[in-house]
């Protein structure tokens, strides 16, 4: 489970670097022509990114869920 949260602050260190340079091809909040190109890549990659911690958001989530299920099971002294 905490690979995937490891994993988790990975992802949100590059949405946040990505969300930089996005910012910084933008000029009085519009993007330049001549920069729209490198927006546009850098838009897919932000949802690549999105949707990968998406998955290891519901991963962290399908542990948490399993390891709460059996500790109900494990009895004491077993």
């Amino acid at each position: 489970m905490s690979c995937h949260e490891h994993a988790i602050k990975d992802f949100d260190l590059q949405l946040e670097m990505n969300g930089l340079q996005m910012d910084m091809l933008m000029e009085d909040g519009k993007v330049l022509d001549y920069h729209m190109s490198e927006y546009e890549d850098l838009e897919r990659r932000k949802l690549k990114l999105l949707v990968g911690k998406r998955f290891h958001q519901n991963a962290c989530n399908a542990y948490w869920y399993w390891i709460q299920r059996e500790m109900v099971f494990i009895k004491p002294g077993k």
